[in-house]
């Protein structure tokens, strides 16, 4: 039976529990120029075990900085419904995100202010 929850744990989690990305924005400078920065690899967050258990659907916004390598740099929680139950998730999946190189007048560049909007759904 173990193996038989884990084996749902494991679909929900790669296959049901996919996140819908939202476009990525930021700032460059302190003239606030926005920019938009393109997102290369993104793995999908960890459903957390116990919102399968309870069927509890969410998201969370998210604050970070992209780094000249394209890089997530100090990501942060901005809001979370319900609270604190994905912040973790997705936060910890926040930080493996890679983006292309950020360009600005043909030169390698830092963004900051990146906000992203997580939403976690299990199947019908």
């Amino acid at each position: 039976m173990k193996k038989f929850n884990s084996f749902l744990i494991i679909i929900f989690t790669f296959v049901l529990a996919q996140p819908i990305f939202a476009g990525d924005k930021g700032y460059v400078g302190d003239d606030g120029i926005e920019i938009e920065v393109t997102r290369i690899s993104n793995p999908a967050p960890t459903y957390p075990r116990r919102a399968i258990r309870l069927g509890v659907e969410g998201s969370v916004r998210l604050e970070f900085d992209v780094d000249t390598d394209g890089s997530v740099l100090d990501p942060y929680v901005v809001e979370s419904k319900p609270a604190g139950v994905f912040d973790r998730a997705a936060i910890k999946a926040v930080r493996k995100f890679l983006y292309e190189p950020p360009m600005y007048n043909n030169t390698s560049v830092k963004v900051n202010n990146v906000q992203i909007h997580l939403t976690f759904q299990l199947a019908d």
